[in-house]
């Protein structure tokens, strides 16, 4: 009988373990297919700011930051003729001068001190988390059905003064919004 109460905890402490580090694999993966998604928007939108440099802002761990990062890399670094820099912002309060801005799941509880932090500037918000392209995100990256998708508002981008160059990026959205921003 006792081995019995202790093989069952036992099992599952190592599912979970197991279904842990396969979530923290499929994550990395995430973060890599997630910068590739950023590469393609940034080829269907248009800044206000012409600038030498183009900025994309991380707010989320230094992880995510050079997952990101490594995508942009294997893109060259470069966007035509614009240098790409993948800063990391650890907190909302040093967020500045940036095109993409980034937001992970794990920082999307301040959403709203973010649009407050980033109003009147052209910066594009991508988000990563369920129910966020209602909230104030551009832009926000889901998985359904395991394949990585992504939703979009297009007034949420107009409002922060962006244009969008190529409907495709619309259509083939898999949820359109017209939710005016949050902090409104």
């Amino acid at each position: 009988m006792l081995q019995k109460k202790l093989f069952y905890p036992l099992v599952i402490v190592f599912t979970l373990g197991f279904v842990g580090t396969r979530q923290a694999k499929a994550q990395t993966k995430n973060y890599l297919f997630q910068g590739l998604y950023l590469i393609n928007f940034t080829q269907s939108i248009d800044w206000p700011q012409k600038n030498d440099e183009f900025v994309v802002g991380v707010l989320g761990s230094q992880y995510i930051s050079r997952s990101i990062s490594r995508a942009f890399t294997k893109g060259k670094g470069k966007l035509g003729n614009k240098q790409v820099k993948v800063r990391r912002f650890p907190s909302i309060s040093q967020i500045n001068n940036c095109n993409i801005l980034f937001v992970s799941a794990n920082s999307t509880n301040n959403i709203r001190r973010v649009l407050r932090k980033i109003q009147g500037k052209s910066i594009l918000i991508v988000t990563e988390k369920e129910g966020f392209i209602g909230k104030g995100s551009c832009i926000n990256l889901v998985v359904k059905n395991r394949r990585m998708k992504y939703e979009i508002n297009p007034s949420q981008i107009n409002n922060f003064g962006l244009t969008i160059t190529n409907k495709r990026l619309v259509s083939l959205a898999i949820n359109k919004s017209s939710i005016q921003n949050a902090t409104e």
